[in-house]
């Protein structure tokens, strides 16, 4: 599902070792997965507030009160559309290096061209303001998410590993004292297409079939996110 280049290096004249790792998921087909990890990433509370609770009341005042509310419906919900797509390019190609004996992580995030993002930024992510990391296997590629002691962060939050390195990646961990937590691949599995589903749902499938429902006037929102969407998907290429 994914290309993955791991790469270890000795460092001349010196005791530590330098692990690098690419994973790419470049190229339209990858897309679904990029929105996979995206889903998996989110915090319970954000997920579930965002992605489930706001748009299902919403959705309930289209039905039940007032159908004009479709407009504020399909508004939020191309907000929602387009911020999906826009994080999930943080999958697209990420490098990942890190030091055994240092504390920290650099990240390199390569967003698509063209992107709304700044690409090719490298970030520090310091092990001692990690809680703990979480790891899940989706299709068999292994992912982490790591868990700040701040409630809120702009630290990288996730990253997939390629499966060579993921005993190293947490024995790194743990040798930093991060607390690691591990999924079998059937748990994440499951919880993951749960959100999927969920998130498509209502973001995705309901805001498509309302065109075909109330006056396309009220689509407007969502006609332009997929439209721009598009736009970026074609040229950042198959």
């Amino acid at each position: 599902m994914s290309a993955l280049q791991s790469d270890e290096q000795d460092v001349t004249n010196q005791t530590t070792t330098v692990t690098t790792w690419t994973t790419n998921q470049s190229g339209l087909e990858r897309f679904p997965h990029r929105l996979w990890f995206n889903v998996a990433d989110f915090g319970r509370l954000l997920w579930w507030s965002m992605f489930a609770v706001v748009p299902a009341v919403l959705f309930a005042g289209v039905v039940f009160f007032d159908d004009g509310l479709i407009e504020s419906y399909n508004l939020f919900c191309a907000g929602m559309m387009m911020f999906l797509v826009q994080m999930s390019e943080r999958y697209i190609n990420t490098t990942i290096e890190f030091e055994q004996d240092d504390g920290s992580i650099e990240t390199t995030f390569h967003m698509g061209d063209p992107t709304l993002f700044r690409s090719d930024q490298e970030a520090t992510v310091p092990l001692e303001d990690v809680e703990a990391a979480q790891f899940l296997s989706l299709a068999r590629q292994p992912m982490v998410r790591l868990h700040y002691k701040k409630t809120f962060s702009v630290k990288p939050s996730s990253f997939l590993i390629p499966q060579d390195k993921e005993s190293q990646f947490r024995e790194f961990l743990q040798r930093h004292n991060v607390s690691v937590h591990g999924e079998s691949e059937t748990n994440s599995t499951h919880w993951v297409w749960g959100r999927f589903v969920v998130t498509a749902l209502f973001i995705g499938v309901i805001p498509l079939c309302a065109m075909f429902v109330w006056p396309i006037q009220y689509s407007w929102a969502v006609l332009l996110v997929l439209t721009v969407t598009s736009f970026f998907l074609v040229r950042q290429g198959f």
